[in-house]
């Protein structure tokens, strides 16, 4: 996909959900210089949310530019605004081009939302259930900053289908439940023996530009999930999950190792496969299958065959080298409605 089409296309994804950005995108689509600034992003990396995460990260940083009178999170608005943001935004772009180049050659698209958790922990339930083994040793590919793999440490309100978790935490995920299928709510919510994270670049949650790039990376508009962030950053700087950084296929067979025989070991991921090409893929997927001679390995993630849209999340048990699928849910990608399918009364 070429770098015009890729805006063609965020720009439809969210155009319910950000005016201000479906608005932009759509623009730059048909803008050649800025084209090229975004096409610095590394290849498996996507233009459209690394150009507007580098333009957020400056404004956020303290840019003066009539630019940041359209973001909410810089105190501006633009929301019923009949103003056309694309000349200030275009504007903002060419002036401080130099630093844009190097954010979006250097960054990734690490958005780390956890409102992702609602559908973690419901995962997470499911295998806890089926395999009537409440330990679970868990390793997060693609871990960003680990925010997701504290899980444990948030609470659920899922709506008219009940609330669960940390009744302590200061965070609440709220989630709306579609469709009849309820979803397995926890009494209590299983323990993790074990957790670990991996990721190219691992962010550090007390570093202060690493953390404003999480916020960058958050439409503007969206206040909850600022402040929701904010709180889960707060968590993890308390409670900081251990991070591995480097390539999963390098990192992954040692903390596959590492995980306690006496817990079910629970390799997950959520936005992530789609930055993998098909090669790392299969080879991730034969490195658990081998993996499974020795121990049983689940394996939560989003289809990887998916791009826009509403994912699915799927569990693929290995045993003894055999693979078994299932469809766990269709979800919101940033955690605001889950459609439950899968059954959880069976037992694996």
């Amino acid at each position: 996909m070429d770098t015009a089409t890729a805006f063609e296309r965020y720009a439809a994804w969210v155009s319910e959900t950000s005016p201000l950005y479906a608005t932009i995108t759509a623009a730059v689509a048909d803008d050649s210089r800025l084209l090229e600034i975004a096409a610095k992003a590394r290849e498996d990396q996507p233009e459209p949310e690394l150009l507007l995460a580098a333009v957020h990260s400056l404004l956020l940083d303290g840019a003066d530019h009539p630019l940041a009178g359209l973001y909410r999170s810089c105190g501006g608005d633009y929301s019923g605004s009949d103003v056309d943001p694309v000349p200030a935004f275009r504007d903002f772009c060419l002036e401080n081009e130099d630093q844009l180049r190097s954010l979006i050659a250097t960054r990734r698209c690490q958005t780390n939302a956890i409102g992702r958790s609602a559908m973690l922990a419901l995962a997470f339930e499911h295998v806890a259930r089926t395999t009537e083994q409440r330990s679970l040793a868990q390793i997060e590919i693609g871990a960003s900053a680990g925010l997701n793999l504290n899980w444990d440490r948030y609470q659920y309100d899922m709506s008219d289908a009940g609330r669960f978790g940390n009744p302590d935490s200061p965070v609440t995920i709220s989630t709306t439940v579609r469709g009849d299928s309820r979803p397995p709510l926890a009494q209590e919510l299983p323990n993790v023996a074990h957790r670990c994270g991996i990721d190219l670049n691992t962010l550090d949650v007390a570093d202060e530009a690493d953390a404003r790039w999480l916020h960058a990376l958050i439409p503007p508009a969206q206040h909850r999930r600022h402040e929701r962030l904010e709180t889960a950053l707060d968590i993890a700087r308390e409670n900081q999950p251990p991070l591995r950084e480097g390539d999963v296929l390098d990192e992954l067979p040692h903390q596959l190792s590492e995980a306690p025989a006496n817990a079910e070991l629970v390799v997950f991921s959520t936005h992530v496969l789609y930055q993998l090409d098909d090669e790392t893929i299969a080879a991730l997927r034969e490195l658990l299958s081998d993996h499974s001679s020795e121990r049983r390995v689940r394996w939560l993630s989003i289809d990887p065959n998916e791009g826009l849209g509403t994912p699915t999340y799927r569990l693929v048990t290995f045993s003894d080298g055999e693979a078994t699928e299932t469809q766990l849910a269709q979800f919101e990608s940033y955690g605001e409605w889950i459609q439950w399918k899968a059954n959880t009364t069976e037992h694996a």
